[in-house]
């Protein structure tokens, strides 16, 4: 009797120990875990500082600067495993279960004016010509646009300008029958971009014809206006701001500026496409302004 009571004693007591010992390393890991991710966001806000303090940095053209921008997009980044998702809801988007879909940037940053780091709202990606923007909280396409374009001089004078996408405007289908298109798609869709229910919404419709049957067709889907707070203030920076405006600051480069913590806006989603049937662009802002794509 008194063996089997000290066998039972001695269970107890390892299994305490083991116990102790896994309660130990899970706060030891969750202290290194912070440790690397403490030294993660300080790193971003040295690189913040220097690009926005540096005069090295204030050529966005400068290979350093891109190469400073790469390597804080690097550590901004969601881990890959995530990110996945986000590109398997573009892939559904697209129905091309295999198309290569590569990372640009979020616009996760490190606010110097409040001293603390403001997670990404959106995450941009690049299939081929367009860039995708994500919702990183739920792997959403928000924005779908065309990557913007470059141009030149040559040494003649005459300009030159970067390869566009080619869209399709063989079928002429009529504004009805593209309008059907479009609620078709986001209905069909729901997965990569949300269930929406167009039906709370007032369409608003338009076009533009190009000439030789090459017409474009836009769809405006709207709610109710509403006050919007920006976690990222929206910034414009222009000599022809008010110089009495409040919150007025000038830029490196001397230019006055003032940010936008919050306003008014009426939320919706828009989607076009041509009169062939082939998508040309599509915006969700039903949950507020979608951000500007950060491509490198």
């Amino acid at each position: 009797m008194k063996i089997i009571k000290g066998l039972i004693i001695t269970a107890l007591l390892l299994t305490v120990i083991v116990f102790g010992l896994n309660v130990v390393r899970s706060k030891y890991q969750s202290f290194q875990a912070q440790q690397v991710e403490d030294q993660k966001i300080q790193e971003i806000k040295e690189i913040t500082e220097k690009l926005s303090t540096n005069p090295k940095y204030r050529d966005h053209t400068a290979q350093a600067t891109k190469e400073l921008k790469e390597k804080l997009c690097s550590l901004t980044a969601r881990p890959v495993d995530e990110r996945e998702k986000a590109i398997a809801s573009i892939r559904e988007f697209l129905e091309m279960p295999t198309v290569e879909v590569e990372y640009e940037c979020s616009n996760a940053f490190y606010s110097l004016e409040e001293d603390k780091f403001v997670p990404a709202k959106g995450e941009t990606y690049t299939v081929g010509l367009t860039y995708f923007i994500v919702d990183p909280e739920t792997n959403h396409v928000l924005q779908v646009e065309e990557t913007p374009g470059t141009w030149g001089y040559r040494t003649d004078g005459s300009r030159w300008f970067s390869e566009g996408k080619e869209y399709d405007y063989s079928a002429n289908y009529s504004q009805e029958e593209v309008e059907q298109i479009a609620k078709a798609f986001i209905a069909k869709h729901s997965s990569s971009i949300g269930n929406i229910d167009l039906s709370k919404l007032a369409l608003e419709t338009g076009k533009k014809d190009g000439g030789n049957d090459r017409v474009n067709y836009f769809f405006i889907w709207r709610g109710e206006a509403q006050t919007i707070q920006h976690n990222q203030p929206l910034e414009t920076c222009s000599e022809d701001l008010n110089k009495d405006i409040e919150g007025l600051y000038y830029n490196g480069n001397g230019v006055p500026c003032i940010k936008v913590y919050e306003s008014t806006e009426t939320p919706n989603i828009s989607i076009a496409f041509t009169n062939g049937g082939q998508l040309i662009s599509f915006s969700n802002e039903l949950d507020g302004p979608v951000s500007r794509a950060t491509i490198r």
